[in-house]
């Protein structure tokens, strides 16, 4: 048997009819199996759509809501919702077939009208926008028909904003290490021997520790309508619960009302984390639950606090060194300090010599010390040591060295600026006049006046320095620095010369001071 269209007409809108008995609700006329499609949710048609205004269809739908607006007839723009600056905007296509919209307000549910049926858009949770919003096909004609209204209906929530600082303490520890450019010396009795330091003070480590998050969640109630926030949690991924302090719950919030919370949570380390705060609130009157959230990400930058991040440097022999901070490190602190003088004995005396370096952190004064030293050895009083003419030349109240060797004031009458015999000069001028050509006397003069001052600080001299010493004297109490010299007394100028510097270097004798 043939069957018109007709039969076929009949027969769908008798099972949809079905279908929407079966799934009604409290009589109302319930969704049916046939769907349309958007970007983000699948809709829940309903044949038929009864037509109301738009608190009458956001109740149809059995949609719980706060308010409702109904864009009615289709035209595309931006409307106003409420007097709190909520809006909605809706775009529809060419044909009048879709609609694209955007709020600045969480959206539950959107129902698009069409024909004599509707869409139900349910967005859990609330949306702000989606596209590609239609109506049902039409089931008499198996097309999408234009779009007659569009009502969109949404529970008011609460806005929560939260800040999330991050905190932590950085500990320094450091470490110190001092040297010298000397370790054994010799000094003759009186001498006085300057040692080079240097004190390096650098950061061995760090510990970074007491990871925490902080902040405020704030809740403000912009909507027409009074809540009661009843409980504020806040929690760091993956489930570190923060401490939150809120005051006394539950609150009830008046429209423009806001409620400040602050919160704070441990963490084991400075990995990046979520940080979610979560309020639960209800509309006055009612007893249905709402959420709102806020998300800040948790990200550690320099530490807050710093610990021991200085240090003061001092030695116990020189005085304070300075200061060095973490940023400073590693820093070299470099002085000088004399070293003697010490007396001679009977016999070989020994002699240490010690100095310690010492840091203080600027908080927790704690102390790490490095020390230094030289060992002396300070020939017998009858044997003594020897200094070079360099030594000698130096040493005097003219400098360049420090400190003046006092063995200068045994040189009579004035020590360093005595008459150095017929030269025309002191002591002191002679030993700086470089002997040009190879002056024989300059030669002499130069040992003579340093072989001299040994043994008059106390150096032993053998018997061939003591004749070397008288035959100089003669010579110089005889000749003046322009000669003339004979042959025979140039070269016995200079084999003189040769053997008082032997002495003066420690190569015969007592043996060489340090110098």
């Amino acid at each position: 048997m043939r069957l018109s269209g007709r039969y076929f007409w009949i027969l769908g809108f008798a099972l949809a009819l079905l279908l929407a008995t079966c799934g009604g609700q409290g009589g109302q006329s319930g969704p049916s199996a046939k769907v349309g499609v958007a970007s983000s949710v699948t809709p829940i048609p309903y044949i038929p759509w009864q037509a109301g205004s738009a608190e009458t269809e956001c109740a149809q739908a059995g949609i719980p809501f706060d308010g409702a607006y109904k864009v009615d007839p289709p035209t595309s723009g931006t409307y106003n919702v409420d007097a709190y600056g909520h809006y909605v905007t809706v775009s529809f296509s060419q044909d009048g077939r879709y609609v694209d919209w955007s709020s600045n307000l969480a959206i539950s549910a959107v129902i698009v009208k069409g024909g004599p049926n509707a869409n139900v858009y349910i967005y859990n949770p609330p949306a702000t926008s989606d596209t590609g919003l239609r109506a049902p096909d039409h089931h008499r004609e198996g097309q999408i028909p234009a779009i007659s209204h569009v009502t969109f209906c949404w529970e008011y929530r609460l806005d929560v904003e939260k800040t999330a600082r991050t905190t932590y303490t950085r500990q320094y520890f450091w470490e110190i290490h001092k040297s010298g450019d000397q370790q054994n010396l010799t000094l003759s009795a009186g001498q006085v021997f300057p040692v080079n330091y240097q004190v390096e003070v650098r950061v061995s480590r760090y510990e970074d520790r007491d990871f925490a998050v902080n902040g405020d969640i704030t809740i403000r109630n912009n909507t027409p309508i009074t809540f009661v926030v009843q409980g504020v949690s806040d929690v760091v991924s993956p489930d570190i619960q923060a401490n939150v302090s809120c005051g006394n719950l539950p609150q009830t919030l008046a429209p423009g009302e806001t409620l400040t919370c602050t919160y704070t949570a441990s963490l084991p380390d400075k990995a990046e984390r979520t940080n979610t705060a979560t309020a639960t609130y209800v509309r006055q009157g009612q007893d249905r639950v709402r959420t709102a959230t806020a998300t800040r990400p948790v990200t550690f930058g320099e530490p807050t606090e710093l610990v021991d991040e200085a240090v003061s440097v001092s030695d116990d022999r020189y005085g304070p060194l300075g200061t060095v901070s973490a940023a400073e490190a590693p820093r070299t602190f470099t002085y000088t300090l004399n070293v003697g003088p010490y007396a001679c004995g009977p016999q070989d005396s020994e002699y240490t010599f010690t100095n310690t370096a010492t840091l203080t952190t600027n908080d927790t004064q704690k102390q790490t010390n490095s020390s230094w030293t030289v060992s002396v050895r300070v020939p017998a009083c009858a044997q003594g040591c020897t200094l070079t003419q360099g030594y000698w030349k130096t040493h005097t109240k003219y400098g360049p060295a420090k400190p003046r060797d006092d063995a200068w004031d045994l040189i009579t009458p004035d020590g360093e600026d005595s008459p150095f015999f017929l030269s025309g000069q002191s002591y002191y001028r002679v030993l700086w006049t470089p002997p040009s050509g190879g002056n024989p006397y300059y030669q002499l003069a130069h040992q003579y006046i340093a072989a001299k001052l040994n043994v008059l600080n106390g150096s032993a001299a053998p018997s061939e320095v003591g004749a070397a010493l008288a035959w100089a004297e003669n010579f110089f109490a005889t000749h003046t620095p322009s000669g003339p010299f004979s042959k025979t007394e140039t070269n016995q100028a200079r084999a003189y010369a040769d053997l008082l510097g032997q002495y003066n270097e420690g190569y015969i004798g007592p043996g060489h001071c340090s110098e």
